[in-house]
């Protein structure tokens, strides 16, 4: 039996993204419906989940399966007390393919927001990234005084590898 003794839940890393990045992405999504399909933002950001996932996880990945800009509004966002997964998230859903979950604070301009994996929260930073096992639970904690941007990614490999 093999181990993995660097496991983390989450693995962060500051500016991965400057200002004018995030500022970019934002106006790409507003014009696109929140899908970003720009291949130096999807190269960079499966880079580093690569390092991330070879590092700490040794997962069987493939590659990026889906890139879009989590929008929240101060005004219609209400915190979930519950934890989720992204890994078969759900009585309706099997879904044993997916590995890693990535999300990239695209402003900070708010207060609260942050994300909490399990029973740890971690500040919204603008152009941080936050790489996280998708099995391991989170969420968004409640925020005001502004709206809330996020990069969301996942990737996904062959199941339970």
């Amino acid at each position: 039996m093999e181990t993995n003794n660097n496991f983390k839940w989450y693995v962060t890393r500051d500016n991965f993204l400057s200002k004018e990045e995030c500022e970019e992405i934002i106006n790409i999504s507003n014009k696109s419906n929140k899908k970003i399909n720009e291949q130096r933002y999807l190269d960079k950001v499966w880079k580093v989940m690569q390092l991330s996932n070879n590092l700490y996880y040794k997962f069987d990945v493939d590659g990026i399966q889906l890139q879009e800009v989590k929008y929240y509004d101060e005004d219609t966002f209400e915190e979930d007390n519950e934890l989720h997964s992204d890994f078969a998230a759900g009585p309706d859903r099997t879904d044993t393919n997916t590995k890693l979950t990535s999300v990239v604070f695209l402003n900070d301009d708010y207060k609260g927001g942050e994300l909490q994996v399990w029973g740890e929260k971690i500040e919204s930073k603008q152009g941080r990234i936050v790489i996280l096992p998708s099995l391991a639970g989170h969420k968004v904690n409640q925020f005001y005084d502004g709206n809330r941007y996020t990069l969301i990614t996942v990737v996904k490999g062959n199941t339970f590898k």
